[in-house]
């Protein structure tokens, strides 16, 4: 009995870093950071995804006021318009075109001292559900365009950071003048796709 115990951990253990060998580090999104990997990929992300609002902050008055992670989900819908990536949620007073982003490296700066740090930054969320990829060979996606909130229209960017087919990392940032003060909101979101 010892020896086929003994036998079987053998072969456990011998399996683990074979498995590990076998199994893809990267997202099957790596290196599709280029126009044309895009354009042939876009429609892809076509259809229906839930919206998870993870934690934030808005900054009003030189007040800053956390926003804890939201417990219900929305929905957005994506789909293509001729060359066209839109998204539409109900708060956008229209639908969103989406486009490669054109910027360096994404980061979250915090330049107040009671700004909380994000639950999960991009390159955490690379390293976590992207394996070994970089955030720079992920198609980096920015919409921009206006959302009603507090009885006013701002303006909103969607920066959105595909880790795989179903599930996108984005950060949502609003800014605008809202009762007599400016205002930035800002929080993480993650999107994934209806059905998976």
């Amino acid at each position: 009995m010892k020896r086929a115990l003994a036998l079987t951990i053998v072969l456990v253990c011998a399996a683990v870093p074979a498995l590990a060998q076998d199994r893809s580090d990267s997202s099957p999104l790596c290196g599709m950071s280029s126009p044309t990997a895009w354009q042939e990929l876009r429609e892809r992300f076509v259809g229906d995804w839930r919206v998870a609002h993870l934690s934030g902050y808005v900054l009003a008055g030189g007040m800053v006021i956390p926003m804890q992670p939201s417990p219900e989900t929305e929905t957005m819908s994506i789909w293509l318009l001729g060359e066209d990536l839109l998204l539409d949620h109900p708060e956008m007073t229209e639908p969103m075109a989406v486009t490669l982003a054109d910027e360096g490296r994404w980061v979250i700066e915090i330049d107040h001292p009671k700004i909380p740090e994000p639950v999960l930054t991009p390159d955490d969320a690379v390293l976590a559900w992207a394996g070994d990829c970089d955030q720079e060979d992920l198609p980096r996606l920015v919409g921009r365009g206006d959302v009603s909130m507090a009885g006013a229209v701002m303006d909103m960017t969607l920066r959105m950071l595909p880790v795989d087919m179903d599930t996108i990392y984005a950060i949502l940032e609003i800014e605008g003048a809202a009762q007599g003060q400016y205002v930035i909101a800002r929080r993480v979101v993650w999107l994934n796709r209806v059905g998976e």
